[in-house]
């Protein structure tokens, strides 16, 4: 082996000496940083013993943020009492007509909730402009008017319309709302009277049954026909003798002009089973197409009317109207083409109407983005 073999070998052993030693020294210096063991750059105790605390970090970029209390929904509270007499009870936490009339059965021990016919606002007197529908104004003291004495009314349809105003209170009990004067059912009078729940016809029950069903066995009765409408009067008390039989007189309820709403809150019992707090509607819109169901089918019905109004309010043309209304689920009455044109006249008359009186109250502002049968 020549010399400089030896020397290379001899030249690379010292280098592998020299990392060795350099190798050792390292591992020196780290064990007496961290430990003899190897610590993982992870560990929670040793980051915790890095990095601030907490409360050094809020400290350091200011104040903590204040933590609002959220607030839960008012519970709304209803007054009530049963039209003929009784203590005052409260009802609350009610999302339709039937949870209301259950709600105030449970306040009086002494009725059920099939009892109750129909209820009235602020007022124990049997006034239909006071009639609980599908708005409950929160503001307003309830009277429940319950099942009374029975009746049978024996009549001869002398002529093709009888003068009744048919309307139910969403729980299957279709009563007298308006018997006009002049007409077959005022003769009738005072056998008949606005408040009676008809629950048969010539032997046919109307239990159950809505509104304009109960109007469209009335309107089946041949002219010159005698029938038989079985009833049942509202429980009175000794003072009901006050009350106005029919129409409208000063304690009816005031319309708003030019206004889609009252102002006031309104409970509104939606289809659906659910509740919602908005403004009341405008009066004078109910009763205007009211009015039209009146005349067509012999039905009143707050609900109904609103109903219709809500779906011609955002129906840009007739035919759209129309549509919209078989395919909702008051199509089912049978809307005859003619009502549905006069309603339709009514909520562009009345849309206009509004719009107008917003130009004229607020100018340069942008634009603002029930049921009854007669016969």
């Amino acid at each position: 082996m020549n010399r400089l073999s030896i020397n290379n070998r001899r030249g690379r052993s010292l280098n592998r000496r020299s990392r060795n030693r350099r190798r050792s020294q390292m591992r020196a210096a780290k064990a007496e940083t961290f430990g003899s063991e190897v610590q993982d750059p992870f560990s929670f105790e040793e980051l915790s013993n890095v990095l601030p605390a907490v409360g050094q970090i809020a400290e350091s970029v200011g104040p903590q943020p204040v933590l609002l209390a959220i607030e839960e929904a008012p519970k709304l509270v209803f007054q009530c009492q049963l039209a003929h007499g009784s203590p005052t009870g409260f009802v609350e936490g009610v999302n339709n007509i039937g949870e209301l009339y259950s709600a105030i059965a449970s306040c009086f021990p002494e009725i059920d909730a099939e009892d109750i016919l129909f209820c009235t606002l602020n007022s124990h007197v049997i006034n239909m402009d006071n009639l609980v529908s599908s708005n409950l104004p929160v503001d307003k003291f309830i009277f429940a008017h319950v099942k009374g004495q029975k009746k049978e009314v024996r009549m001869t349809k002398t002529q093709s319309q009888l003068g009744l105003t048919i309307t139910d209170n969403g729980r299957g009990k279709s009563f007298i709302k308006r018997i006009r004067e002049g007409s077959v059912g005022a003769t009738a009078q005072p056998a008949l009277e606005v408040g009676d729940h008809v629950i048969a016809i010539n032997g046919i029950s109307m239990e159950g049954k809505r509104h304009f069903e109960v109007a469209r066995v009335l309107r089946s009765v041949p002219v010159g026909e005698e029938f038989i409408i079985r009833l049942i009067s509202p429980l009175k008390s000794g003072f009901n003798f006050i009350a106005p039989r029919s129409g409208r007189g000063a304690s009816a309820r005031p319309t708003n002009s030019g206004a889609l709403g009252s102002g006031t809150q309104t409970l509104r019992f939606k289809a659906n089973g659910a509740a919602v707090l908005q403004e009341a509607p405008s009066n004078e819109i109910v009763d205007l197409i009211n009015a039209v169901l009146d005349r067509y089918l012999g039905l009143n019905d707050d609900d109904l009317a609103l109903t219709v109004w809500e779906i011609g309010a955002t129906c840009s043309d007739l035919l759209d109207m129309e549509e919209r209304i078989s395919a909702s689920p008051i199509g089912v009455i049978g809307f005859p083409e003619e009502l549905v044109f006069d309603m339709w006249g009514i909520v562009q008359d009345y849309k206009k109407k509004v719009n107008a009186a917003k130009i004229v109250e607020l100018p340069g502002s942008s634009e603002f983005a029930d049921d009854e049968h007669s016969f």
